[in-house]
């Protein structure tokens, strides 16, 4: 709690346990999905229509995770916290190098443009999505 509002609270007499709620009300208002991908390039994008969006929708459908249960973020790499604080999703799927896991539920994977054009990515890509459709389980 902020040292400003403190003493807002302390001048009017109102005791801080009362706003506790304000703290459930910011966990709430979190956008909760199954999965996040987020990726941070600009080109080739799989937030937009195209070959990459596609590739991805085929290869989430592979492990068992519709497009209905998924956010897609195109980011700025220092943004990561910042978006991630925005959402509420058991599992996250980091698609660019720039972008490093910072918890369990975080899973590093090449960009499906990456993956379209270098074959043997499809073999780490897979493994990544296999542990990702088990911690969704």
């Amino acid at each position: 709690m902020s040292l400003q509002r403190e003493q807002y609270l302390a001048a009017f007499g109102v005791p801080d346990f009362l706003y506790a709620s304000l703290d459930k009300a910011k966990i709430a208002a979190k956008i909760s999905t199954k999965c996040l991908i987020i990726e941070s390039q600009k080109s080739n994008s799989f937030c937009q229509t195209g070959t990459e969006r596609d590739f991805l929708l085929k290869i989430l459908s592979a492990i068992g995770v519709d497009k209905s249960e998924i956010e897609c973020v195109n980011i700025k790499a220092n943004d990561l916290a910042d978006t991630l604080d925005k959402y509420d999703a058991k599992a996250v799927l980091l698609m660019n190098e720039d972008l490093k896991p910072t918890a369990e539920k975080h899973f590093y994977c090449h960009h499906p443009s990456h993956i379209l054009t270098n074959e043997p990515l499809k073999r780490a890509a897979w493994e990544v999505l296999k542990k990702v459709q088990k911690w969704l389980k």
